[in-house]
């Protein structure tokens, strides 16, 4: 860590302050998931290409931040992150780039909504109501009550986007009308997958899952569905073999018709939980892990899940 601080520092004090507006060099943008990089590839469009720190299957999680990173960091005009509570790898770092760098911590963005986590196993029912963060409120409160997987909310990449593209206008105001532009056509891309996937997964939302970790809330309210439950409540711990048991039971009794695995962590549990039983198993991934970089990521993740829920839920 001492070496990535120092690389840090150094980076940032070589690099050269070039009044934004009078160059030709559009910012430099890092961003440190695969969904929100997505959405910030499509504000940008062909004026520039943002960086993505985590690649394939790296879990948020669990990532360990290379001495790449850090330079990448250093060098970068914008870095655009969900915060602490979702890329813990990243917190330190930011702090030690001084104010040089503008940084867009999304959960604090005003608009996002955000949702409380749920307890892992079967939720109790008053899980399933409707707490949020209202947009007046200070979302740099008390975060770890929240679920970070907000991009998973169309509403809520929309508001990504509108942020993302204030940030650019600020830095680069001499682009305003590419990155107004660009900003409208990425919207009016969430508007049609949104409603794509609203007449999709409609005849599948009475059927009830489980999902590996509890990453999946935004999605579920924005289309109706009815999840019960988590197999884990940190992805980087393993969950008791009581929580298995009591999964197990429940089954039956909650008349599940799929438990969802995820391709960053070992299914080998949620084979435990479902052996034996008529219960099917499919894969959900929130992050992309397969999916190519870029504009269309976002949306073909979205698909993804979707693609996923009908296929395993729609089956009699």
């Amino acid at each position: 860590m001492d070496f990535i601080r120092k690389t840090l520092i150094f980076a940032a004090l070589c690099a050269p302050l070039v009044p934004f507006g009078l160059s030709a060099q559009t910012p430099n943008v890092v961003v440190s998931l695969k969904p929100i990089h997505s959405l910030v590839a499509g504000v940008m469009g062909e004026a520039g290409k943002p960086r993505l720190l985590l690649k394939g299957t790296a879990s948020p999680h669990t990532y360990q931040m290379r001495p790449s990173d850090a330079r990448a960091l250093a060098e970068a005009d914008l870095i655009v992150w969900v915060g602490e509570a979702m890329e813990t790898f990243l917190h330190r770092a930011v702090e030690n780039l001084g104010s040089r760098s503008r940084v867009v911590t999304l959960h604090e963005v005003p608009g996002i909504h955000l949702l409380r986590n749920r307890e892992g196993g079967i939720w109790e029912d008053d899980d399933h109501e409707e707490p949020h963060v209202d947009e007046d409120e200070d979302h740099g409160h008390e975060h770890d009550e929240y679920n970070m997987h907000f991009w998973l909310d169309p509403a809520n990449a929309g508001r990504i986007v509108d942020e993302v593209a204030a940030a650019l206008i600020f830095l680069d105001p001499a682009r305003t009308a590419t990155w107004r532009a660009n900003a409208a056509a990425t919207r009016k891309r969430i508007a049609d997958v949104h409603a794509s996937l609203e007449a999709r997964l409609a005849p599948v939302r009475g059927h009830a899952f489980v999902v590996f970790h509890d990453a999946y809330q935004y999605f579920e309210r924005a289309y109706g569905l009815n999840g019960k439950g988590a197999v884990a409540v940190d992805p980087a711990r393993a969950p008791s073999a009581k929580r298995l048991v009591e999964l197990r039971a429940a089954l039956a009794e909650h008349k599940i018709r799929c438990v969802f695995t995820e391709p960053q962590f070992e299914p080998d549990l949620v084979r435990t939980v479902i052996e034996g039983s008529d219960v099917r198993t499919a894969v959900l991934d929130p992050v992309g892990a397969d999916t190519r970089p870029g504009a269309d990521a976002w949306i073909e993740i979205m698909r993804g899940l979707g693609d996923a829920m009908v296929g395993c839920l729609g089956k009699s």
